[in-house]
């Protein structure tokens, strides 16, 4: 059951994604973001990781 409705948040989220910046002249900003994909997807996961360990991965 959780998997359907992860798939369907999935969707949702793919939809927004997909009408703000593919549709539009907009490029998403994928450098600043990487420190928040690594956190959820580590989440989902199940691994035990926080926002500020996430960041320190992508400092120079």
């Amino acid at each position: 059951m959780t998997n359907i409705l992860r798939d369907k948040g999935l969707v949702k989220v793919f939809k927004r994604y997909q009408k703000r910046y593919l549709a539009g002249d907009k490029k998403p900003d994928v450098k600043k973001s990487f420190p928040d994909i690594v956190y959820r997807t580590m989440k989902l996961e199940g691994e035990k990781i926080t926002k500020k360990e996430a960041k320190v991965l992508f400092q120079p």
